[in-house]
């Protein structure tokens, strides 16, 4: 029978080969049988091979049958005796080679001439590995043999011409290779005349092989694969899955329908019109209760369940009050036969013919729901400080209600403002600072400022709390993700180049379906940042968890629509149906979360994964099989510890290899799905989905009766609210998706987005609940302004940058902070903007102010986050901390820093009393006082340390009655002490 993989193994072969060659010490005495050796390993067989000074073939066996294969692998460990080894410069040298042949020969045959050579011969005054077809065509490695060491040494035969009888011209070398370096062999040869068929092995001494070297060879073996010649028995074929006795239990069995016996438009549908449709259908029906719609029906029966019913339960009642249809009426009773088939029906899983009872289409007169609308800026009053239509428009709301803005404030304040505003730190943060007195130079700043990375590490940390980004999954288990940081990055050197928002967009919902780019990828951390569980046993639930946050998540963020409601029943007051839902949903059923590799560069990345997952794959089979035959009942659950775990001492070191190679490859926590080529590395989360391409694909979207995951309603295609339009049949991919939502033609995703940054600005939105543009929302207070703002936004190619600078610039954002009792008393909200508000810093923006006036922050730029047990250790900017959920900075969290468990729109501001205590008891705090105080010293004269400290921390000058009443606190407390003082001041502490 011809061999597949592992044609032999040599090792207790090569025993029964000698037995019959090497005498007995005793012939009176014998052996019984070879040696029995450990299964567990242990111990390994060795043969010593000796010169004669002349041509000789001390070892050599014969195949089983002749090999006419297209790749044969032959594979030994040789060792030299260091005593033995001649240096060609002051001897011969030394030469063996393994051949491959034909034929046998004899002893003394030459196997030369077209018969493949691997071994050690004199190369250069070198004795050198070698292969050669002949003298003429023989090619040498850089590696010298040494010797006391042990090589493994593998080498194949394939052809240039694959088939039957063309000839092995082609031979390849390794020397101690690893699995991951298929691709790198230490010897490449290409020859003529080379043998068709393959029939013998053995070793070859020569003339310079003397009776006295110890040469000893081990561990031969021959085989038709890579992966085979490293031990590896998988019974594969490369690129294609592991044969197992026991698929793994990761595909969600309830994740398809049961087979339907009730037709719905013939047996069904009659008996609800005949029965039920005169006053339970349309919009009035009786009641409020509809059996015309799939979505209204679904709260009068329970799925697979018939007898739990209630709609069953009415029509089998006997009891007038309840019975329906009501004896009274002119619809007949149900009869026995007809209840049958409803039951089934039920019981089958309530399918629906959606276009013979169509969903209604839920319409909304809502202002967030209609076109973009294209208002005009309201002309203004003659010599008003208008600066943009922004006031404009501001200017006109304050004319109907009678406020007017402040005076402008200084020049000082206002650069303050901007900074700490675009990049969470003062104006000295930046080289070349000019004090700015003039709004023209405000401009030049802004543009300063956009174009730098503190920008993005700034307005990148906004971005993440909207993404509940995270660097551990969080829940029981909370494994960590170290390859999270990159996406965190891809965020910030989005903002800082100004990334057209809806690229943006397009990136982070469907970067893995994007042609091949690794910040396409790194996007899709986005969706990853979904939290879920370890539990291996309810997978499902796990499944259905991930989704859940994705839909919400993407909704919230990008829509400011709150869709969770829908999960379990129509929306009770947006127009989104439970249909809606998991349309929107089956955009993300065909993909999952897992580490990216960016391969672009590392071609055998995805060789490697696969060799991974096979590996494991076979293990777990065998596990399974054994498991099987000691009586375990199905489902034979096993787990990846225990997978690890079973690996034998050959499978452990490959998996060893693999896994160093793989972690050497750059990755991401990103998105994959069924559309997407992406490489998907090993991580330490059990995965809710095998890591198998044609498994995803074939997934299908079922509506969840009232969200649970066990009740499985009929199946729906991808598709986005039908409020706002139908979705085209072919749209049924994220990348259709994220078109529809950066498109000009959607009526939220432009208006939210300049909400979010309007609120970022002035702390406040026009909508004041950002992440919630529906009914129960609170109303724009500039309607026109935001609809205006949004066209800004479209017409400058999605520019989030220009956003910012028609709001730094204008006369609403530069105002003062000056309180006006008459204007407060017609508007104490500050909804017509009469004033600018103060507001607190973040908790990052406090933490990296207080750096930088020490002189301690330290603005590297991206890479792995810093972990969080160095938090009073580290100088890097906050947003590098690492994110860990439940194990976030305390410095952050006591500041209202988000646990990144959910879309974060808004943060709150709370004021407790830690927070003080904190800003002056901490460690943290008193480090920072005290590398303030050294900076002081350092570069300033002792008289001018008070106007010293404001200047740095507050980005102004001192006033005169300030630095005298400074001095008087120097004069009887430490430096230490005042630099405390002034980073607890609230004009350090707030945006101003």
């Amino acid at each position: 029978m011809r061999p597949t993989i592992l044609l032999l193994s040599c090792l207790s072969a090569l025993c029964s080969y000698f037995a019959a060659v090497l005498p007995a010490a005793d012939k009176s005495i014998g052996w019984s049988d070879e040696w029995t050796m450990s299964q567990a390993g242990g111990v390994s067989q060795w043969f010593e091979i000796r010169g004669t000074g002349k041509r000789n073939n001390p070892l050599r066996r014969q195949l089983d049958q002749r090999f006419d294969g297209d790749q044969f692998f032959v594979r030994f460990q040789l060792r030299y005796d260091a005593a033995s080894i001649d240096t060609p410069a002051d001897g011969n040298g030394e030469f063996l080679v393994l051949w491959i042949d034909e034929q046998d020969g004899g002893d003394g045959a030459g196997h030369s001439g077209g018969i493949p050579n691997i071994g050690i011969h004199v190369n250069q005054n070198k004795n050198a590995f070698m292969a050669r077809f002949s003298s003429a065509s023989e090619t040498f490695g850089d590696v010298e043999l040494q010797g006391d060491r042990v090589y493994n040494v593998l080498a194949c035969l394939s052809r240039s011409n694959p088939g039957s009888g063309n000839r092995y011209d082609q031979m390849r070398v390794w020397i101690d290779p690893k699995i991951t370096e298929e691709a790198k062999p230490t010897i490449r040869l290409t020859g003529k005349d080379a043998i068709q068929s393959i029939h013998w092995i053995g070793f070859s001494t020569g003339g310079k092989t003397e009776p006295d070297d110890r040469i000893s060879v081990s561990e031969v073996s021959v085989a038709t694969s890579w992966l085979a010649s490293f031990g590896l028995t998988l019974e594969i074929d490369r690129g294609n899955k592991p044969k197992t006795t026991s698929p793994p239990p990761s595909m969600p069995p309830a994740n398809q329908a049961i087979n339907q016996t009730v037709d719905f438009r013939k047996e069904v549908y009659p008996i609800l019109r005949d029965h039920c449709f005169e006053c339970h259908s349309g919009e009035d029906s009786e009641s409020g209760i509809r059996l015309d719609s799939y979505d209204e029906i679904l709260n009068q029966v329970s799925p697979r369940d018939a007898k739990s019913s209630h709609l069953i339960a009415l029509i089998e009642s006997s009891d007038p009050a309840i019975q329906m249809p009501p004896p009274d009426t002119a619809a007949s009773k149900v009869s026995d036969k007809q209840i049958k088939v409803l039951r089934r029906w039920i019981d089958e899983g309530v399918s629906w013919d959606q276009k013979l009872l169509p969903s209604p289409v839920l319409d909304s007169d809502h202002w967030a729901f209609q076109p973009l609308t294209v208002p005009h800026p309201p002309a203004t009053k003659p010599n008003t400080r208008a600066r943009s239509p922004i006031d404009a428009f501001i200017q006109s709301k304050q004319n109907d209600l009678g406020t007017a803005s402040t005076k402008s404030a200084d020049w000082a304040t206002l650069q303050r403002r901007i900074s700490l505003d675009l990049t969470g730190l003062p104006p000295s943060a930046f080289p070349g600072l000019e004090l700015a007195n003039s709004h023209e130079q405000l401009d030049r700043w802004i543009d300063k400022l956009l174009a730098s990375q503190a920008y993005g590490e700034r307005w990148g940390r906004h971005w993440l709390d909207l993404a509940r980004w995270g660097e551990s999954n969080g829940h029981q288990h909370n494994r960590s993700r170290p390859h999270a940081w990159r996406y965190r990055d891809y965020v910030i050197d989005s903002f800082r180049t100004d990334k057209p928002y809806d690229l943006f967009i397009r990136e982070q919902i469907a970067g893995d379906e994007l042609p091949a780019a690794s910040q396409s990828l790194q996007a899709t951390g986005f969706l990853a940042a979904a939290r879920y569980s370890g539990n291996e046993l309810d997978k499902e639930i796990q499944r259905n968890d991930i989704l859940v946050d994705v839909v919400n998540a993407t909704a919230q963020t990008f829509l400011g629509m709150t869709m969770g409601c829908a999960q379990c029943h129509t929306h009770k007051f947006d127009p989104i149906t439970i249909r809606d839902y998991y349309r929107f949903q089956a955009f993300f059923t065909r993909g999952q979360p897992g580490n990216l590799l960016l391969t672009r560069n590392v071609p055998d990345a995805k060789s490697w994964t696969t060799t991974r997952q096979q590996l494991l794959a076979s293990v777990r089979a065998r596990i399974v099989e054994k498991k099987r035959i000691a009586g375990i009942p199905e489902p034979i659950l096993v787990t990846p510890t225990t997978i690890v775990a079973s690996l034998n001492p050959t499978e452990r070191q490959v998996y060893k290899d693999l896994e160093t190679a793989i972690g050497s490859v750059p990755q991401v926590w990103g998105w994959t799905g069924a559309n997407s080529q992406t490489t998907v590395a090993p991580h330490e989360m059990r995965s809710p989905l095998p890591n198998d391409r044609a498994a995803i694909e074939s997934l299908k979207t079922f509506i969840r009766i009232r969200g649970d995951v066990k009740s499985v309603g009929p199946e729906v295609k991808p598709g986005w609210p039908a409020a706002f339009g139908p979705t085209p049949d072919s749209a049924d991919s994220r990348t259709d998706l994220a078109a529809w939502m950066g498109s000009s033609d959607n009526p939220l995703t432009a208006r939210v987005w300049v909400n979010r940054i309007w609120q970022w600005h002035f702390g406040t939105g026009i909508v004041k609940t950002s992440g919630d543009f529906g009914t129960q929302g609170t109303p724009p207070t500039h309607p026109e302004l935001l609809d205006w703002l949004a066209n800004e936004l479209i017409d400058s190619g999605w520019s989030t940058q220009h956003i910012h600078r028609l709001i730094l610039q204008s006369a609403t954002y530069r105002q003062s902070d000056a309180f006006s009792k008459s204007h407060f008393d017609l508007d104490p909200e500050c909804t017509t903007i009469w004033r600018w508000t103060p507001r607190r810093l973040e908790s990052e923006a406090i933490r990296d102010s207080a750096l930088f006036v020490a002189g301690k922050l330290e603005q590297t730029d991206g890479g792995p986050s810093v972990p969080d047990t160095a938090d009073s250790d580290s100088f890097r900017r906050s947003v590098y901390l690492q994110q860990e959920r439940e194990r976030i900075a305390e410095s952050l969290t006591l500041f209202d820093s988000p646990p990144a468990l959910s879309t974060c729109s808004r943060r709150r501001t709370s004021t407790v009393s830690l927070q003080p205590l904190y800003l002056l008891n901490s460690e943290f705090m008193q480090n920072v006082s005290q590398a303030f105080a050294d900076r002081l010293r350092k570069s300033t004269d002792e008289s001018d340390y008070a106007a010293a400290a404001i200047r740095i921390a507050l980005g102004r000058n001192a006033e005169a009655e300030e630095v005298a009443r400074l001095n008087e606190f120097l004069s009887e407390n430490s430096l230490e002490s005042l630099c405390l003082a002034v980073l607890n001041l609230s004009e350090f502490l707030y945006v101003n």
